[in-house]
C-alpha cells in the first residue's frame, strides 16, 4: 500500500467536506478515487456512488455482527481469544519473558486487555502500559486518552516514547502505539501453550 504525505490526506478531507467528489479530488491530487473514498469514509456525501458503497459495507457488517449473535464470553474462551490475540501482536518467548502486547488498534488493545483480564485474572496493580508516540502528539492528551479506554492510572504508564512522524500518512488520527506489559511468565506460557495447542488441533498433529 502506497503512504501519502499527511498534508495531502488533510487537503482531500477538507475538499470533500465542501462537497467535491472523489473523482474530482483525485485529478486534483493525483490520487486514485478509492483511496481518496477510504480516506473520507466517515465524511457524509449525497454522491450516488458513495451513499451505494455505504449501504453495502453497512449490510457486510451487519452480517458480520449476526454471525456473533450468540457469542458468549466463557472463562475458557476468554484464554482462548487472548491467546490467540496475542499470538498475532505479543511479544513472543523466549526473547520475552513477560506478556507484552502493542498495537495501535485502540478497540483491539482494549479487547485483549479485556479478554486477558477475564480469562487470567491479573493483578490490577501489576498491570503497565507504554505508548510511543509522535512530536506532534500532545503527551498528555494521549496518555489521558489511553488511560481512560483502558482503565489504567496515569501512575502505570512508562515515560512515553516520542519520536519524529515519518511525514507519511498510515491511518488518520492516529493516537500512537500502546504496549501493554505484564510481568508474569506463568502466565505467558500459558498463553503460549493455548495457542500452540489450539494451532496443533486445528493442523491435528
Amino acid at each position: 500500500m502506497k503512504f501519502y504525505p499527511r498534508n495531502i490526506v488533510e487537503k482531500a478531507r477538507k475538499l470533500k467536506k465542501k462537497g467535491l467528489s472523489a473523482k474530482k479530488i483525485g485529478k486534483q491530487l493525483g490520487v486514485g478515487d478509492n483511496t481518496i473514498l477510504r480516506w473520507c469514509i466517515d465524511i457524509s456525501s449525497n454522491n450516488p456512488t458513495h451513499l451505494l458503497y455505504q449501504r453495502w459495507r453497512v449490510k457486510i457488517k451487519k452480517k458480520g455482527i449476526s454471525s456473533v449473535n450468540n457469542f458468549s464470553l466463557t472463562l475458557k474462551m476468554a484464554k482462548i481469544l487472548a491467546s490467540t490475540l496475542y499470538w498475532c501482536e505479543g511479544a513472543r518467548y523466549p526473547s520475552s519473558n513477560f506478556v507484552g502486547f502493542s498495537n495501535s488498534d485502540a478497540l483491539l488493545v482494549k479487547t485483549f486487555l479485556e479478554v486477558f483480564r477475564k480469562g487470567f485474572k491479573p493483578k490490577e496493580n501489576k498491570i503497565r502500559a507504554h505508548l510511543q508516540l509522535h512530536t506532534t502528539h500532545d503527551k498528555e492528551k494521549m496518555t489521558t486518552f489511553w488511560s481512560k479506554l483502558l482503565k489504567i492510572p496515569k501512575t502505570h504508564f512508562y515515560k512515553p516514547t516520542i519520536t519524529p512522524p515519518t511525514g507519511r500518512m498510515k491511518r488518520y488520527n492516529y493516537k500512537g502505539t500502546c504496549t501493554i506489559r505484564y510481568y508474569d511468565l506463568s502466565i505467558l506460557l500459558e498463553m503460549v501453550g493455548i495457542y500452540d495447542g489450539l494451532a496443533r488441533k486445528i493442523l491435528k498433529k
